[in-house]
Parts: C-alpha cells; structure tokens; sequence
C-alpha cells in the first residue's frame, strides 16, 4: 500500500467547488480543477500524466500511430500492437489494503470459440491466453476482506477499456478494489476477447455470459443477484452498455426481471457508426486555454488519426457500425437502468456521451452527467495519482449504492 499523490485537501476541494450547470434542460455536475477556475487548461496532475505520453519512447509510438493512422490502407495488425504498448501500462498505485482478490474461469457455452492473443487478458495478467482450450472467460473476484456470505451486497461487474483491442484487467484492478473498500461491495471483472484477433462480438458475448455467470452464482461470493450495476471505461463501457440493452430486451422477451439494476460509465464509446464527425464536433465545445492549445491540438489530432485509420470498426470487423448493440446511442434507450456517465471537459468523446446522457434523459431515464474540468480521456485508472480518478469512483459508489443499497 503506497500513499497517495495528492493531499486530502485536494480531493475534497473537488466536492466543495462543483456545481450544477443546466445544458439543455439536463442538469450537469461540473468538477473544477481542485486550485484554479483559470478556463480551458489542463488540470496539472493530468498534465504531468500525459507528459511521458508526448516525449520518450511513448511520445515515438504516439507518432508513428500518428503516421500509420494517416495511410489509406490500415495496418490492423501493427495498429493493435502500438495501441496494447500505449494502453496496456498499469498507471495507479496501490492505495487499498482491505480487499481480497480470487481468479476463476467461466466456461464459454461455445466451446469451440477461438482461444487466440488477446493482449495482456490472461488470468494472471501477462500471457493473454484466456484459457488453454479458448473454451473460458478469465474473471477476477473482489470482496472486502472478512466479508460474510451469509448477508449479500450488491454486485459491482467492471469491464476494462483499451479501443477494443487492448487494456487488461491489471490497468483497471485498483479502481474495482476501491469501489469495494468504499462500498462494502463484491465487484467482478471480465478478461474479455480482443479484437482483432477475435471478431465482434466475440468481446462482448464474453461479457454478457459472465453477467449470465454473475445472476447464476454471486451468492458464492457474498453476491446478491438482484442488486447488479454494471460499469465500464471507454470501450469497456460501450460492451457496459450493450450488456445493459441485451438484459432488458432479453429480460422482455423472456418475461424475466432484469438483472442490471444502475449503470456506471466512464467516458464510454457509444456512437462507432459517426466516432469521427462525433470527434470533430467536440472540438467546437472546448474552451482552450493558449496557455495548453498545443498539447490538446497535438492529443486530439493524434487521436484522430490513430482512430481514423483503422478505425474502431475495422479492429472490430463489422461493415454495419449503426446497429444499436455497436453504438447504443441509435438504439431505442426507453428501459435502461438508472446511469451515470463521468467524463473530461476535453475528451474527445464528449459530444457523443453528451447527446447519450440526453436521449437517456428524453427516453424516462435516470441519467446524472458529471464533467471534469481540465480532464481529457482516460484518467479514472489513475488511482492514487490523480484525485479526480478516486473522485469518480466515489461518484460511482454512491450512485451504485442509492440504488442498490445504503447510502455511502
């Protein structure tokens, strides 16, 4: 257990500066950068994170994904290399000491599925084998250390991002650990298939039959299959999403209740189909400081490129990106659980997660949008480093539990 980067002062100064901003008829919880209300810069803890991005051996993969998003015929193979180098590094410290941790498999029902690489996904972290037969899902279960399985919690399921090609269930581990010290909760994770070496959906079917595998057996750790919320970063919280939409159509089909009960999701991917006219969109919405104008145009068009070409799609394989289970914001949202969606004032899938918490809203839903001031994308697996990730977390763990249990 290490200490923290950043004061107690810090972290509480986020709470007692937000505020609530009305943006067309939805309230949005704005978090300010802790020490200034100085507008459109980098707050200077993310700063300092994205400077090893820019420079060294990590700024030269940021160039060439620059240079090899700009060709006309995409290298897919390469293209998933660079993107696991970049992603792939654990960036939080150990900051939780009363959590305890289990592996286990679960058994895919397609027992002749693909084994595959897939990144760094394996059980342990580091071979990327998810099973010597292809034929199991790799999961982690954490549970507060003395926990009695006599008296159910709710259940916290966490999928990683990393574009749909990378991350790993080591990149977010501190964040599901710290949701559970917070909550009292058993929180799971999935090592899901990656793309492309293994095709849509391949991911998200794992995804789904661990939530299958979680109704069916959260009881044998402390688990209460009632009480689900599922959560999600980026990629991970497209497949979050999708998961939600399936058990709801699923659960209307079958005449069944509904398993996911709240939804936590962290700058999610959930409009593939226009990712990129949703990117250059968001660039109208920044208010850029000069003072930072270089680093953000250099992110954001990095960013552009890396995505453009390949792009999430062809990682994934699919022709057809409109479908709703690929990007959730073009499907009909009436039914879906209580969400919150947390995201940085400069990420570069702002205006799509925008119009999401909107048509949520406009469909019935309980919907609460939470902005970071001088954030871009990526920052809630910084545990320990940066207060606006512990921050997030706590957001999410008392959404979770105001819906699934006490209050925190």
């Amino acid at each position: 257990m290490e200490q923290r980067k950043y004061s107690a002062d810090t972290l509480n100064a986020i709470k007692d500066r937000q505020y609530i901003k009305k943006e067309e008829g939805l309230d949005v919880l704005i978090k300010p950068i802790p020490a200034t209300d100085e507008p459109g810069v980098l707050d200077p803890h993310f700063y300092a994170s994205l400077a090893p991005m820019m420079t060294g051996v990590r700024g030269w993969l940021f160039k060439i994904m620059m240079k090899f998003g700009s060709r006309k015929a995409p290298d897919i193979a390469k293209g998933a290399a660079q993107m696991r180098q970049m992603m792939n590094g654990i960036k939080s410290i150990p900051i939780v000491a009363s959590v305890t941790r289990r592996e286990d498999f679960v058994t895919r029902e397609d027992s002749e599925a693909p084994g595959g690489a897939n990144g760094a996904n394996g059980a342990d972290g580091a071979d990327g084998a998810d099973g010597a037969d292809g034929a199991r899902i790799p999961i982690r279960i954490y549970t507060p250390a003395g926990v009695r399985k006599s008296d159910p919690q709710p259940v916290f399921y966490y999928i990683h991002g990393g574009g749909f090609v990378a991350g790993s269930m080591d990149v977010v581990e501190e964040m599901c650990k710290l949701v559970v010290e917070k909550t009292g909760c058993a929180a799971v994770q999935v090592g899901y298939r990656l793309a492309p070496e293994n095709p849509y959906p391949a991911g998200v079917d794992d995804c789904y039959a661990v939530l299958q595998w979680i109704y069916e057996n959260a009881a044998s750790f402390g688990g209460d299959p009632e009480r689900i919320c599922i959560a999600g970063d980026s990629a991970g919280g497209n497949y979050a999403t999708v998961c939600a939409m399936r058990d709801r159509d699923d659960s209307t089909r079958n005449g069944t209740a509904r398993k996911i009960k709240a939804e936590a999701l962290l700058y999610p991917v959930v409009d593939l189909a226009h990712s990129m006219e949703n990117m250059q969109a968001a660039r109208a919405v920044y208010e850029v400081s000069p003072k930072h104008a270089k680093i953000l145009d250099g992110m954001l068009d990095g960013m552009a490129r890396s995505l453009g070409s390949p792009s999430m799609s062809e990682y994934l394989g699919v022709k057809d990106a409109e479908q709703p289970y690929l990007s959730p914001l073009l499907g009909n949202l009436a039914g879906m659980p209580p969400t919150i969606i947390l995201l940085g004032e400069f990420d570069f899938l702002r205006v799509e997660d925008d119009r999401y918490a909107h048509k949520l809203n406009d469909a019935g839903v309980e919907v609460k949008l939470v902005r970071y001031k001088g954030l871009s994308h990526g920052f809630a697996d910084q545990v320990g480093v940066t207060p606006q990730a512990e921050d997030a977390l706590e957001e999410i763990s008392s959404f979770m539990m105001s819906h699934l249990g006490r209050h925190v």
